[in-house]
């Protein structure tokens, strides 16, 4: 066989193996060493529920060790967890895991067995009613909403009779006559008070105070951007409400301040809020306005409150963050922790590489303003 095939079919045979050396790094140690980012994630997520603590121990050791005793493919494991973390009961994803990993079968016929068990275990839930809001993309954000026929149905009518031009496609012609019915035809319906963090450098903010700032993009804690006449309108608007505040930042430091206290007061979180306008984990776009404000070195090991020991993460990763780092011996594999270097908070990777959010409004805060 040639040399070649032979190492595809080692690594092919030897999905757990590979796993195994994946849990030990930060998906974005394994895209330093060529692995495409997005892949490398999908990698360390199925190596932490491989490997990590779970509600079913017995299952998952004896799990892992048939599939790799079986000599299943990444390719083959990927798919089995596609299908179990559809499973919400507890104990059941690793039941089924633990079935698809014995099913005796091609690769298609275990996936459609997947399927089918999925439904019997009722994994494939059904839409609920809701209001969801999606991400900033090039900025636009799309609301979606689901509930019944008939109450969408007659918004829908209610939407089309009041459509101006035919000639546009349906979702464009909808649009407007939407934000006619929704702002209540001009009567301000919606009259939103940004009682979020806006960041803007003091060039810029003299720009806008001058009315020149058609050209200058603002950044805000809630994930958005604005630009200065926008801005300039919210003020005359009174949307900005009746204080104005001044954060002071040092350029290898960080925020400035001398306060100390176990939580952090209204005016430390406004500073942490304006230096990373959203999540500074990598890759994450939850705004500040919805993020915890987070001790960098850990409050239980001795870290302060202050300004630059504060940064602002999003639930789940305030979760992850590893506090202890190689203080003690850890169940699950890290996953990395917060630091601060040279100014600016950075993911430090289990690999020692640090890593910066690269979302468009990550790279507008207070410290990107100096």
């Amino acid at each position: 066989m040639d040399p070649l095939m032979k190492a595809f079919k080692l690594l092919t045979s030897n999905g757990i193996g590979f796993l195994r050396l994946c849990a030990e790094y930060s998906p974005y140690d394994l895209a330093d060493d060529g692995i495409e980012i997005s892949l490398a994630k999908n990698y360390t997520r199925l190596a932490s529920t491989l490997f990590s603590p779970c509600d079913s121990p017995r299952i998952q050791r004896e799990s892992v060790a048939l599939a790799e005793d079986r000599g299943l493919s990444l390719e083959y494991l990927e798919m089995v967890e596609k299908h179990a973390t559809k499973l919400k009961k507890r104990g059941a994803a690793w039941r089924l895991r633990a079935e698809l990993i014995a099913f005796e079968g091609t690769f298609e016929e275990v996936e459609s067995y997947a399927k089918k068990r999925v439904m019997e275990e009722g994994g494939d839930t059904k839409k609920k009613p809701g209001v969801r809001l999606g991400r900033v993309v090039d900025g636009l954000r799309t609301i979606s909403i689901t509930d019944t026929q008939r109450r969408i149905t007659d918004l829908e009518k209610t939407l089309d009779a009041a459509i101006k031009d035919d000639d546009q496609p349906r979702s464009a012609a909808l649009l407007e006559p939407f934000w006619d019915l929704v702002e209540g035809g001009g009567t301000g319906l919606i009259r939103p008070e940004y009682r979020t963090v806006i960041a803007i450098g003091l060039e810029d903010f003299a720009k806008v105070s001058c009315g020149k700032g058609e050209d200058v993009v603002v950044a805000l804690s809630d994930g958005t951007t604005m630009t200065g006449t926008e801005f300039i309108n919210a003020a005359m608007a009174g949307s900005l409400g009746d204080k104005l505040y001044v954060g002071l930042f040092h350029p290898t430091a960080g925020p400035v301040n001398l306060y100390e206290a176990r939580f952090a007061s209204d005016k430390l979180r406004t500073l942490a809020m304006a230096e990373n306008l959203v999540c500074p984990w990598p890759d994450c776009n939850v705004p500040a306005d919805r993020c915890q404000v987070h001790h960098i070195d850990a409050h239980k090991h001795g870290g302060h409150t202050k300004p630059s020991n504060l940064t602002m993460l999003c639930k789940y990763h305030n979760g992850v963050n590893d506090d202890d780092g190689p203080r003690k011996k850890r169940k699950r594999p890290s996953r990395g922790r917060m630091r601060r270097h040279r100014g600016k908070v950075r993911l430090h990777t289990p690999g020692g590489k640090l890593v910066g959010n690269t979302q468009p409004v990550s790279s507008m805060g207070a410290m990107d303003l100096i």
